[in-house]
């Protein structure tokens, strides 16, 4: 399938993406800058989405299981908060930087983050999406007001954001 981006085994539909992750402006910035794979209009919803093969269970007794958690969620705030930063520089430009001409956005958006994480049980998206909105910097959530949700990939297929590999 040629309309498909593919990340951490799951091939997701690029109708109207931005691939920020491969921007040559974010490539540029180096390594303290981190990304989401992409971003997508989706009717008006501005989607940030992350995929992740797999995430580790905060409650798992396997050793150092809870500081991967945390600091995977750590990582993945970040990408969030640094791709909207880098997508919204871009927007009222300050950074010498185009869309792609077929990246089209409505006068009006809802902001969407969404982790993908492959084969993840609900009840562990879930804790992972209260971990993630507990990180987010207050500042963060009243300004953007973002939805978030964290899902597996059979779920992404659900919502038409990816397809079956």
């Amino acid at each position: 399938m040629t309309n498909v981006i593919s990340e951490s085994g799951m091939d997701f539909i690029s109708k109207n993406a931005f691939r920020i992750e491969e921007s040559l402006l974010y490539k540029e910035l180096g390594e303290e800058i981190k990304s989401v794979e992409f971003v997508r209009i989706l009717k008006e919803a501005l989607i940030f989405l992350e995929a992740r093969s797999s995430f580790p269970d905060p409650k798992s007794s396997t050793l150092g299981n809870l500081e991967r958690f945390n600091s995977q969620s750590e990582d993945v705030c970040d990408k969030f908060i640094h791709s909207l930063n880098l997508f919204s520089s871009i927007k009222v430009n300050v950074s010498d930087y185009d869309f792609p001409e077929d990246f089209v956005l409505p006068d009006k958006i809802t902001l969407v983050l969404i982790l993908v994480v492959r084969n993840h049980d609900n009840k562990g998206c879930r804790e992972i999406k209260t971990k993630l909105i507990e990180l987010f910097p207050t500042y963060f959530k009243e300004i953007w007001k973002p939805t978030v949700y964290v899902i597996n990939h059979m779920t992404a297929i659900k919502r038409k954001l990816a397809v079956e590999l």
